[in-house]
C-alpha cells in the first residue's frame, strides 16, 4: 500500500469520526432563550417588553430558565391602552412582575410535566398551576408548542399572557383591567 493511499484512508477515517461527532451532538442551540425567541419572529411584543423592563440582558445572560413565552397573538388579547400603560416608565415594576411571572428557574422540559398536574413557582413568586393531564396548560394559557431548546434554557409557547394574582383586584373583572391598575 502506498503512503498516499494510507494517508487518504486515515484522513477519511478522521473526517468520518468528526462528522459522527457533529451528528451525535444534534442541532445547534441558539445562544440564549431571548435570541431564540427573537429569531422566531412570533414574540415581538414579548421582546419589546423585555427591553422596556430592562430584563432582556438578565434573561439572555443568566439561567438556566424556563420561559413560557406568550405569542404576539396572546398580547393582542390585551387592550392596546393597557399595553401602552404597562410600557410607561412609571409602570416598570408592574411590567417586570408580569414578565417574571412567565419564567421559572431551571429547565423544565415537557416530559417533566406531561400527563401531570403540578404547582410551578415563577420568578415573580406565588404559584401557577401547570396542568398537562389532557391539553397542556399553565394557568389559563394553553401551551401550544414545547421544548424550544437554547443553551441557557427552554421555551414553551403559550397563547395567553399570564397575569400574576397580585395584579388582581376584586372590583375588576376583565383581564385587561387587572393589568391596568
Amino acid at each position: 500500500m502506498s503512503a498516499v493511499t494510507d494517508l487518504n484512508r486515515r484522513l477519511a477515517l478522521r473526517a468520518g469520526a468528526g462528522l459522527a461527532c457533529l451528528l451525535a451532538a444534534g442541532p445547534a442551540l441558539a445562544r440564549n432563550i431571548v435570541d431564540l425567541a427573537d429569531e422566531t419572529g412570533s414574540f415581538k411584543y414579548l421582546i419589546r417588553a423585555l427591553e422596556v423592563a430592562e430584563l432582556r440582558d438578565r434573561l439572555a445572560d443568566g439561567g438556566p430558565f424556563t420561559l413560557f413565552a406568550p405569542t404576539d397573538d396572546a398580547f393582542t388579547k390585551i387592550p392596546q391602552a393597557t399595553l401602552d400603560n404597562l410600557m410607561r416608565p412609571e409602570n416598570r415594576d408592574r411590567l417586570v412582575m408580569l414578565l417574571r411571572h412567565h419564567v421559572l428557574a431551571g429547565r423544565v422540559i415537557s416530559r417533566d410535566f406531561n400527563g401531570r398536574r403540578m404547582e410551578a413557582i415563577p420568578l415573580s413568586g406565588g404559584a401557577v398551576i401547570l396542568d398537562a393531564r389532557k391539553k397542556p396548560k399553565i394557568g389559563p394559557a394553553r401551551i401550544v408548542r414545547t421544548d424550544m431548546l437554547a443553551d441557557n434554557g427552554i421555551i414553551h409557547v403559550i397563547d395567553t399572557v399570564l397575569v400574576p394574582e397580585s395584579f388582581a383586584d376584586p372590583e375588576m373583572s376583565a383581564p385587561g383591567d387587572m393589568l391596568e391598575r
